[in-house]
Order: structure tokens, then sequence, then C-alpha cells
């Protein structure tokens, strides 16, 4: 008995030091990644190089001590602090990152925070900008900027839930927004959501300053709706700009498909030529199925899909 407490407790420690090792594919990673960057700055070379060694030789503790240490002698040294994101990134140790850009608290017109952003932005490190963005959004100062950025990049990637969860935290502090309820308007459509999204319409109608192109989500609701007379008006209420848009001018030409038995272009016409100095290649006679025999079969489709 006493022999085998004796060998557990032998094992005690190797079991420790077999626990704390990382998976060797995660070392792999560390060992060969190629984004840790060399500074010029003379102070900061030093830590820096440092940092790096301790990191691809899996010294992670040392590592994490000398990335803080370098951070803490050279605050403003972009670099370094790209380095230290990048550190935490290859370990998946997201929360420890946030905790420390939440300690430190950088100043909204922190040049060193936004330089960072500016440049892993240009580097095209984005999942680790999203990283930085999430933890600047618990900054004062930072939150409405750093939901923004957010948001648009979950709309980008079609992440929607996660998208309107930031879009509705900006309209909690900001409700008329302007660019959240553009990013809200658009998350209806993707839903189908057509009574939410002329309220968002609404709110644009009152609320835009700086885009007048809020014309479209009126049309598109109503239309969706079987309010075609309403949906016309709102397409033929819209700015010459947002007319050019392909979108905005299929869906105008299929409002008049519904309605009319013989509808004319001419309305139209302008800014479909537009949209094809812009690029658009498709033919006039496909584009508006009643100028060709073939396109009867298009038209009949649209209006006993909507009639």
């Amino acid at each position: 008995m006493k022999q085998r407490i004796y060998i557990s407790l032998l094992m005690f420690p190797i079991l420790g030091l077999v626990t704390c090792r990382y998976p060797i594919a995660k070392q792999d990673v560390i060992e060969s990644d190629t984004l840790f960057l060399e500074v010029t700055n003379p102070k900061a070379k030093e830590c820096n190089e440092e940092g790096i060694l301790l990191t691809k030789s899996i010294q992670l503790d040392s590592a994490a001590a000398t990335w803080e240490n370098c951070i803490l002698a050279n605050p403003n040294e972009v670099v370094v602090h790209l380095n230290r994101l990048r550190f935490y990134f290859l370990l998946d140790e997201y929360e420890i990152l946030k905790q420390k850009v939440a300690k430190e608290s950088p100043s909204r017109s922190s040049v060193t925070y936004q330089t960072i952003l500016k440049e892993l932005d240009q580097r095209l490190r984005i999942e680790e900008r999203v990283i930085l963005l999430d933890a600047l959004s618990r900054v004062k100062g930072w939150e409405l900027f750093a939901y923004e950025e957010l948001a648009n990049y979950y709309l980008q990637v079609g992440n929607f839930p996660f998208a309107e969860g930031y879009l509705n935290q900006i309209l909690e502090v900001v409700p008329f927004h302007e660019n959240a309820l553009y990013g809200m308007a658009d998350i209806q459509i993707h839903k189908g959501n057509w009574f939410s999204l002329l309220d968002y319409a609404k709110s644009l109608e009152v609320s835009a300053k700086k885009n007048k192109d809020y014309h479209y989500y009126f049309l598109k609701a109503n239309f969706e709706l079987g309010r075609y007379d309403v949906a016309l008006k709102w397409a033929e209420s819209a700015s010459a700009n947002e007319k050019t848009e392909i979108y905005f001018l299929e869906l105008w030409r299929d409002t008049l498909l519904v309605l009319k038995d013989n509808p004319k272009w001419d309305s139209l016409l302008p800014y479909y030529r537009k949209a094809k100095e812009k690029g658009y290649s498709v033919p006039e006679s496909v584009f508006f199925p009643t100028l060709s025999k073939e396109g009867k079969d298009v038209r009949k489709a649209v209006r006993s899909g909507r009639s």
C-alpha cells in the first residue's frame, strides 16, 4: 500500500508536466509562424527579439512575461503590440489579451492603437483585428467605434446574428445611428422581416443625413407585402444615384411587371444605360422582358408569382 502511494506521488509532477505542454500541432504552428515582426527602434529591439525567440522555442511563460515587460518599456511601439497580439492569437488565449488591453485602457485618441488597427487591416490580419476590437469595446471611449467595426465585419462574412447583436448595442446608445440603421435594414431583408424593414426605413427617412439612399428599403418591403402601388411611388421618388443601382432597377422593373400588362420602360431606360456604363452587361432585350418574344415567359413568371 505504501509503495502504491509513493508511486502515485511520484506521478503527480510527471502528469503536471504533461498537461502543461501544448499539443504538438500547436507547437508546430508557433514554430513555423512567419508573422512576428522585427523592430527598428534600438530601445525595443532586444526585448522584441527575445520575445520572438522565447515564443518560437515554446518557452511560453517566459515569452509572455517578456512581451509584457517590452510593452511597459515601449508603450508606443506598434510592432511590439502586434507581436504580443500574435502571441496570444496563436495560443487561442483571446481572453487574456482582452483583459490586458482593458487594463491598459488606451484613450480613444491613442495614435498607437489607431496605427495598430490600421496595420492589422493593411496586413490582412483580420481575425486578430476582430479580437482587438472586441477588447477595445470594453474600454471607455472605444465602444461605439468597436461595435460598428465589428458589426461591419460580421455583415461582410454573413454572420447576421453577431452583426445584429453589435448593431443593437449601438442603437441602445444612439437610437438613430445612421450606419446601424442601414445595417439593421439589410439584415431584415436577409431574414425576410418586411414589417421590421419598414420600421427601419422610416427611422432612416427621419435620421439619414449622409446617405439618402433608403428608398430601396421602402420599395422592397412594400413589394414583398404586395403593396405594389406604394412600392412604385417609392421607386419613382428615389435619387438618381439610387436608381442606377442594378438591384434597385430590377425591383422597380418587377413592380411594373406586376402592375401593368404592357409596362412602359421610358422612366427606367436612362438609369439602366447609366448602369451599363458602370459595367452592367445584361442586354436591354433580356433586362426588359417585354421587348422580346423570349422575355414573355419571364414576364409571366413574375406576374404569376405576385398576383
